[in-house]
């Protein structure tokens, strides 16, 4: 089974990846001005170009503690 690996680590943006069979399955955590952004996505590897992103599930949070036991959550 692949292993979660970071992928961005700044403040207001922090990203973990995990490799699947036709690309990589994302988590995100986006501060934004009044909130916390947590998106579940595929990011679709194709033959040539940039890849696709397909949104799974998406939650905005009060703080940046709800938002992180999301993606702990998440990431099990």
């Amino acid at each position: 089974m692949s292993k979660w690996f970071v992928t961005w680590d700044v403040p207001e943006y922090k990203e973990w990846a995990k490799k699947t069979r036709d690309g990589y399955f994302l988590v995100i955590i986006r501060k934004e001005t009044k909130n916390y952004l947590c998106v579940r996505a595929k990011l679709i590897m194709g033959e040539k170009g940039l890849p696709g992103v397909e949104i799974i599930e998406k939650q905005n949070l009060a703080t940046a503690q709800k938002a992180e036991k999301v993606i702990q959550d998440w990431i099990r």
